[in-house]
Parts: structure tokens; C-alpha cells; sequence
């Protein structure tokens, strides 16, 4: 027997209550949602300076043919230590350290998938690469994980946040469309070297496997090759139009380069290897013989700090002998670019004069720098 019915009871809320519970629900949501947004994506506090303005970037895009994540990124990568890495010692890999942790990411597996969604010392990192502008970029991705859009903006990568669908720009980290539009990346410092050289530094780094989840020969580059150097890397052609040309350098010379909130700069690498110290009103780079790249540093106007370069690769500062990376000053995010992919974002950036004329300036390798055990690099055009 099923006890009697009772009457429903009735919940009176004062239309004062109702009001309050509602906004505070709101304001919940709305707090929740915005910081769920802030946490997927981390985002710099200052942006980056620009060459042109974001509806000019935005109109410039142009389609590289594949759709997004036409070209897939690698989301789950697996990794092999040093030991079990099959890499050629000259060939070029992308390193990363982050606490500690060191990895590296082989070119002819990057040249396939532009980006990999890791976890590296305990931080979610998108490690990105570009083949037609031979730029190596890490940034912050929070909770998200960033792809290939398709798009290309002066013949160079443009990613996309899986989160909010905003795209991006790989050298200028940033926003072109959606939510983030206009914001700035977190970038990192990511590395341009050989194995070899990665190898003697981070003894312990674990490499990029094969065993990606998808069918490619990782033996083949599609668009020519580092050792030797040939095809497109040493053609000065381009495949895509640009915003802006130069014909200071060789299309293909390696630059570095760095951006503030107010300026970029870059150097020659050929310049850096023979000069070992280069500055521009704002910027400091200093040749790191130990990996081949350059440090770059924020300096006060155009102070020139005293360094002076060491017969054994390192640096005198302030009464101390010290590396590439170790002096006591701001040191910024250092970018290395194709020439030519650099002007075209950055067409005022600063750089350091030189009078020879371009043709006297495109040697296939950079060449010795006078240090003992540096060996010709493997970078092609610079």
C-alpha cells in the first residue's frame, strides 16, 4: 500500500533573493568561464612590436593548400634516449630544456608535422617549426594544443588554438583572428643546432620519435635538404608572396633575431660567427659556440656593455669569464630566420651594417669562426 499523496510543497523566493541568486550565478559563470579561458592558452603580458598592423596581416593570409590540421601536428610524441637516436652528428634538430629536461626534435620529422604538443619538465609546451622560413619556436599552451591552419603569412607557419580557433602567427607569436586576436604568445627559447652539438650539451635529452602514429618517411625532405644543403633551403625563390623584400642578404641567409615591445633586430649569423659580439641601439647578441646560435640581450639605449670575447669561446663581463647565456642581463627570446622571412615581418629592424655587397654574402655554410674545434656548420644560405 502506497502511502498517501502529500501536497507539493511550495518554495517562495523573495524577487530581492531571485535577483541576487541570479547575478551571483552569473557572475560565477562568468568568472569561470573567463578563467578557464585564460588558463588554456597563456598569453605575454607585453606584446610584441609589429611591422604592420593585424588587418593588414589578417588580409595577407594566404592558403598553403592543406585544410586545418591538414598537416597533423604530433599531440602524443613518444621520445627514444640519445643512445637509440639514429641521427646523422651534422644533422639539424630542435632542442628544448625546460627544468632540467632536455629534448630534441630531428627537422626531417618537424618538416611533416610543424608542430608537437609535449609536456617538458612539468609545462605544457607547443614546440613549432616552419620549413619555408626555418624558424624553430616554442610557446606556452596552458590546457590547449595549437595546430597547422593552413594558412601561410609571408610564406611562414600559422598555427591555431584548438581551444578558441583564434590563428597565429609563428614569427610574430601573434594573434590574427578570433578571440586572442592581436594578443601575444608566451614564447620560449627554442634552439637551431645539430645533433652533434645538442648531444655534448644535454647529454641526457631524450629525441623526438619516429613512431609518430602516422605514415611518412622521415628519410625524405619534401622540400631538399641540410646535409648537404640543396633545394629550396639554399634557392633565394619563395613560395608565397611577401610584405615586404630585401636585398641586404641572401633570401636564405640565417639571421637571429629578437623584438621588444617597442623594436626588433636581428644579425647576420655569418657576421655573429666572425665578430663573436654584435650590438644595435637596444640589442646585444653574442655567438654561442657551444650550440652554434646566438644569445641576444635588451641594453639600455645604445650602451654598449664591455664584453669581450675569450679564445676559448666564452666572454669576459664584469671581471668574471662567463658563456654565451650566463651574463646579467635581460636576455630575450632569440629567433633564427631565413633573411628574408625576417625583413618581411620586420621590415625597420635594426641590424648592424655591412658594406659587402649581397653577392659577396651568400656562402653555402657559415664557414670557421677562428675557434678551435669549430667546424663549419650545417646551416644552408648563411
Amino acid at each position: 500500500m502506497q502511502p498517501p499523496m502529500q501536497p507539493p510543497m511550495r518554495i517562495v523566493v523573495r524577487p530581492v533573493v531571485r535577483a541576487v541568486v541570479i547575478l551571483a550565478l552569473a557572475g560565477l559563470a562568468l568568472s569561470t568561464s573567463s578563467g578557464l579561458t585564460a588558463a588554456q592558452l597563456p598569453l605575454a603580458s607585453t606584446p610584441n612590436v609589429l611591422g604592420d598592423d593585424i588587418d593588414r596581416y589578417e588580409r595577407s593570409m594566404r592558403s598553403g593548400g592543406p585544410p586545418p590540421d591538414g598537416i597533423p601536428s604530433i599531440d602524443e610524441p613518444r621520445f627514444v634516449p640519445a643512445s637509440d637516436a639514429r641521427l646523422d652528428p651534422r644533422e639539424p634538430v630542435i632542442g628544448f630544456v625546460w627544468n632540467g629536461e632536455a629534448r630534441a626534435y630531428p627537422q626531417r620529422i618537424m618538416v611533416y608535422h610543424e608542430i608537437v604538443n609535449d609536456r617538458v619538465g612539468g609545462l605544457n609546451v607547443a614546440v613549432t617549426y616552419c620549413p619555408l622560413t626555418a624558424t624553430a619556436q616554442a610557446f606556452r599552451r596552458g590546457n590547449s594544443t595549437l595546430g597547422v591552419s593552413g594558412q601561410l603569412l609571408n610564406s611562414n607557419l600559422v598555427l591555431f588554438d584548438r581551444a578558441s580557433g583564434s590563428f597565429f602567427s609563428q614569427i610574430a607569436a601573434t594573434g590574427l583572428t578570433g578571440a586572442h586576436r592581436g594578443a601575444t604568445l608566451d614564447e620560449l627559447q627554442a634552439v637551431w643546432t645539430t645533433w652533434e652539438r645538442w648531444q655534448a650539451a644535454h647529454p641526457e635529452t631524450l629525441v623526438l620519435s619516429e613512431r609518430t602514429g602516422h605514415l611518412r618517411n622521415y628519410r625524405n625532405d619534401p622540400y631538399g635538404s641540410y646535409v648537404p644543403p640543396g633545394g629550396y633551403y639554399v634557392q633565394p625563390g619563395t613560395l608565397f608572396p611577401l610584405l615586404h623584400s630585401s636585398s641586404r642578404l641572401h633570401p636564405k641567409a640565417m639571421v637571429i633575431g629578437a623584438r621588444t615591445e617597442e623594436a626588433a633586430a636581428d644579425f647576420p649569423m655569418e657576421a655573429l660567427v666572425r665578430h663573436r659580439v654584435l650590438q644595435v641601439e637596444g640589442f646585444l647578441a653574442l655567438y654561442d659556440a657551444r650550440l652554434d646560435t646566438g644569445v641576444i640581450y635588451r641594453v639600455p639605449g645604445d650602451q654598449a656593455p664591455a664584453v669581450t670575447p675569450e679564445d676559448d669561446g666564452g666572454f669576459m663581463f664584469e671581471g668574471r669569464r662567463l658563456e654565451a647565456h650566463e651574463l646579467s642581463l635581460e636576455r630575450l627570446v632569440a629567433v633564427e630566420a631565413f633573411h628574408f622571412a625576417w625583413h618581411a615581418f620586420y621590415p625597420e629592424s635594426r641590424t648592424p651594417q655591412d658594406r659587402r655587397s649581397p653577392s659577396e654574402r651568400v656562402p653555402v655554410n657559415r664557414g670557421n669562426s677562428g675557434l678551435s674545434g669549430v667546424q663549419p656548420t650545417w646551416r644552408a644560405g648563411g
